[in-house]
């Protein structure tokens, strides 16, 4: 009894830890290939092909042309399958091979040559040069890029009847899937208001086709769902049809229509 306090027991107990496990936070690096290849962006020690970007202008107050070009230096096997048309253009021979490009812009074909290397540029930049992408991206073979630059476009555009002409005949230009069924929602979206306001008159006839898709979209199965796989394609979006596509290892770039012909060819 003479052990309470105030008439409480009071038990001291010391612990000690017997274990031997010291937890260590697991660290798996990623696979280093897209930075390995980023490093050997402009390496001239190791590049096979040179890009003269640019051309000759004439210099104020002179009659003389001075040249204005820069120079990029590349490697034909990342350009294989990065940027196919810039790839057949260095050649296959051996040795630095020097390539001119005078119809792209010098900070666009930086751009673009970045992103084959495994770059990522910003939504900014994509959002202020969407445009001079998509066609320089459209003519040297850069399809990814071309597709997310065009995925930015439409989203920061507002389509109204004064520039939806404009728009269509680009993205049939261009093969701009997406950009061409935005503008066909809109239409159809907007057909009363549309009808009479609006010429079509240079619009290419195969363009019915991607208006009655349009329409079929926003119309309801009957019957349960649609039993042919035609009509299933033809009222999928652009992006689920490119989904599909990349899951197959097809090419995402072009027309809806080949985009379903291609479906069907490897379903």
């Amino acid at each position: 009894m003479t052990t309470l306090v105030q008439g409480s027991l009071v038990i001291e107990v010391r612990m000690k830890s017997t274990s031997t496990d010291m937890s260590i936070t697991q660290f798996i690096p990623t696979n280093p290939i897209n930075k390995n290849v980023l490093k050997l962006f402009m390496n001239e020690e190791t590049a096979d092909v040179v890009f003269e970007v640019g051309g000759e202008k004439h210099a104020k107050g002179r009659r003389k042309k001075t040249k204005s070009s820069t120079s990029f230096h590349a490697h034909r096997n990342i350009l294989q399958s990065c940027a196919p048309t810039l790839y057949e253009m260095c050649g296959a021979d051996g040795g630095v091979r020097v390539v001119s490009i005078t119809d792209v812009k010098t900070e666009i074909f930086y751009n673009i040559l970045y992103y084959a290397y495994g770059g990522k540029l910003p939504e900014d930049e994509l959002k202020k040069n969407a445009k001079d992408i998509i066609n320089a991206c459209d003519k040297y073979g850069v399809v990814h890029l071309k597709l997310e630059a065009a995925a930015v476009y439409v989203e920061s555009i507002e389509l109204t009847m004064d520039n939806m002409m404009d728009n269509l005949l680009y993205a049939d230009s261009k093969n701009l899937a997406l950009l061409k069924e935005a503008v066909m929602d809109y239409i159809v979206k907007n057909k009363t208001s549309i009808i009479g306001k609006v010429s079509f008159d240079d619009a290419p006839g195969h363009l019915i086709t991607d208006v009655l898709s349009a329409m079929a979209r926003g119309e309801q199965p009957v019957g349960g769902g649609d039993k042919d796989e035609s009509a299933k394609y033809v009222k999928m979006r652009v992006g689920t049809l490119r989904k599909m596509l990349d899951e197959k290892g097809l090419d995402v770039d072009g027309s809806r229509e080949s985009m379903i012909a291609l479906l069907k060819e490897h379903a």
